[in-house]
């Protein structure tokens, strides 16, 4: 004889709701998710309030697979309630979705002191489309047979659905938004996957070279190397550059070109990636190559392996091995900064006519420097540009 849910339809609200046959208190069955805790509620009727509160969070109300009825937006009271079987590892599941569902003890055996006292506990969703994202199986709904109700090209082109016969779209959750384009990641011998619903992974593989028959479903970090080498990839993020409903059932890799972020721990593999930019500067990094790759100049050894190129840059000598030093002699600033009169000469920084004007304006300085003091005298700023040049000491 099935026994009562231990439901609210145990109380005095509603009428109790009887099990499907499922066999023995001990056996498993599936179940369609109806509800799912993971928000307060002050309604009296909502799963927070009549499970545990906040420590029922991930609770769920199911029902069996032979109701034909559609419970978007609606309170399910005579719909039964299962706890996560596995508390520490939780993947909370869509409404919609397909769960497996077994009987346990339960808490009120400590608390009310009935050794009997037991509860529903549900497994992960079983993936019904085989699909990471979404694996709803949403109940059928009863639909007009009746073609009396619609014209004649109505009923050539398909029955409509009557007003009092509307067919409610199904939907995953309150702020669940189902999107086509999220493909399952394509699997390496012997991989460990974890995959989330919206392109968020955690892949333990390794490298596997494929023979040439194969060669177009082999993992991008498998060009080169041994295999079993491992590699470790988070991505978080799929890559939106292929949309099209066509290929949304085909597997892919990991794409660290498209990809919106991800972290590669590899072991020997090298990855295609290309820069958006080598210029690092602003994190205080010298990304020169340790081999020169200027124009005229040779490759030669690297100098120590275990020193930066920053370190090994030498500005004195004109090549090294790291770059090539720019000439910089007759820069105009260079000029300026070891004459002592001041007068200045064109260079890789300035166009000669910048150099003439700034000539002119010096020598119009200096006339008026003799005018305001006579017989050769020159003002104190005078003496002390011409003091900061040679090394002297400037007056205050």
């Amino acid at each position: 004889m099935a026994k009562n849910y231990p439901t609210l339809g145990n109380s005095a609200i509603a009428t109790p709701t009887i099990a499907p046959n499922v066999g023995n208190a001990n056996s498993i069955f599936s179940a369609r998710v109806v509800d799912v805790n993971l928000e307060p509620s002050s309604n009296p009727l909502s799963l927070f309030q009549i499970s545990n509160g906040w420590g029922s969070i991930g609770a769920i109300r199911f029902e069996s697979l032979d109701k034909n009825s559609n419970t978007n937006n609606q309170i399910t009271t005579q719909a039964s309630i299962a706890y996560p079987m596995d508390i520490n590892f939780k993947k909370i599941p869509t409404l919609g979705e397909i769960v497996f569902i077994l009987q346990g003890p339960s808490y009120k055996q400590l608390t009310t002191g009935n050794s009997d006292s037991s509860q529903f506990y549900y497994l992960s969703a079983i993936s019904i489309w085989n699909k990471n994202h979404l694996n709803m199986l949403p109940p059928t709904s009863e639909t007009s047979k009746d073609t009396d109700t619609v014209d004649n090209t109505s009923v050539s082109e398909g029955i409509s659905n009557n007003p009092e016969t509307q067919v409610e779209e199904p939907i995953p959750g309150k702020t669940f938004k189902e999107e086509a384009y999220i493909r399952n990641l394509y699997p390496v011998e012997g991989d460990v996957i974890l995959e989330g619903r919206w392109g968020n992974s955690l892949r333990f593989s390794s490298t596997a070279i494929h023979t040439s028959e194969s060669k177009d479903t082999e993992s991008p970090w498998s060009g080169e190397g041994k295999n079993g080498s491992p590699i470790t990839i988070l991505r978080n993020g799929q890559s939106t550059s292929d949309q099209s409903a066509f290929n949304n059932w085909f597997p892919i890799y990991e794409d660290i070109q498209g990809d919106a972020a991800s972290i590669y721990l590899t072991d020997g593999q090298a990855i295609p990636i290309l820069l958006g930019s080598d210029n690092f500067d602003s994190f205080g990094v010298d990304a020169t190559p340790q081999i020169n790759t200027t124009a005229l100049v040779q490759e030669v050894p690297v100098e120590n392996p275990n020193r930066s190129n920053k370190e090994l840059d030498n500005i004195d000598v004109k090549f090294d091995i790291v770059n090539e030093e720019p000439d910089i002699s007759n820069d105009i600033r260079t000029t300026l900064l070891n004459s002592v009169s001041g007068n200045p000469q064109t260079g890789v920084f300035n166009s000669e006519a910048d150099a003439k004007q700034q000539e002119l304006e010096n020598e119009q300085l200096r006339e008026q420097e003799e005018r305001a003091f006579g017989d050769g005298q020159k003002t104190r700023q005078a003496r002390n540009r011409e003091l900061s040049s040679t090394g002297g000491t400037i007056d205050l």
